[in-house]
């Protein structure tokens, strides 16, 4: 059996390890009683920026791990994973109101929590049928949309710190862009469902009537945000054939 060498992290806490066999698929083992052959990933205590790729030929998978320990706000504990090339997604909704390091383009997990990841990965990789993915998907398109409708949010600058409130119409639309910016760069990245660009379209729209409604300061620098997001909302809507319906929220109708 495989047994820890000096580079793992020796704390009893973290000794999970993520592994793979033709015969099991992926499971989570003991780092002390897993197959040396079967070990894709061990946990560690690094500080600073790490990476590690696997590939998983018969599974057509490529999975990445990346942490970044030690460094306040910037430390994060992520996994990237693609099948044929495409990314899978990860709609965790509590994520959503998670403002930086996280994203459903990104498998993220508070730091050193090596388990959940693990488990995490384990379950995009499996796969979903088209009807689960579909309603994760439009489940957290959903909230995003209900985001928008509120004068306050409460959030967490990162997965592992407190909540702050953010008040204000400007502020939650800020934090929305934001959001919708990371689900469009997602859905250049997937394979989505055309239910799903319905779902979406229907968000965008949202956000367009949005932002002519609410008081906008041109000389806030973060003003920019929301520029950045109308111009990757109209290319999406234009890649659909909903380029019209994004300038009609801009020509007027007198």
């Amino acid at each position: 059996m495989y047994k820890a060498n000096m580079d793992v992290w020796e704390e009893s806490v973290h000794n999970s390890c993520l592994c793979y066999s033709e015969a099991k698929g992926f499971y989570v083992s003991n780092i002390f009683c897993a197959s040396k052959e079967e070990v894709l990933f061990l946990p560690h205590g690094n500080k600073g920026f790490w990476k590690k790729q696997v590939q998983i030929q018969k599974e057509n998978l490529t999975i990445q791990i990346e942490t970044n320990f030690g460094y306040a706000s910037r430390t994060y504990m992520r996994a990237i994973v693609e099948r044929d090339g495409e990314r899978l997604l990860d709609f965790d909704l509590y994520k959503l109101y998670i403002l930086n390091n996280c994203s459903v383009m990104t498998l993220d997990v508070e730091p050193y929590d090596w388990e959940n990841l693990f488990n995490k990965i384990i379950f995009v990789s499996k796969g979903f049928s088209d009807s689960q993915y579909t309603s994760c998907a439009m489940s957290y398109v959903e909230e995003l949309s209900n985001l928008l409708d509120k004068n306050e949010i409460l959030i967490k600058g990162t997965l592992n710190r407190e909540k702050i409130k953010w008040n204000g119409e400007y502020l939650v639309t800020l934090f929305a862009a934001k959001k919708i910016r990371d689900l469009i760069k997602a859905y250049n990245m997937a394979n989505i469902t055309e239910i799903f660009s319905g779902k979406c379209n229907r968000l965008y729209n949202k956000f367009l009537h949005k932002i002519q409604e609410i008081d906008i300061d041109l000389s806030d620098e973060r003003t920019i945000q929301i520029e950045e997001t109308l111009f990757m909302i109209h290319e999406f809507m234009a890649k659909n054939e909903n380029g019209l319906n994004f300038l009609k929220h801009f020509i007027s109708k007198s």
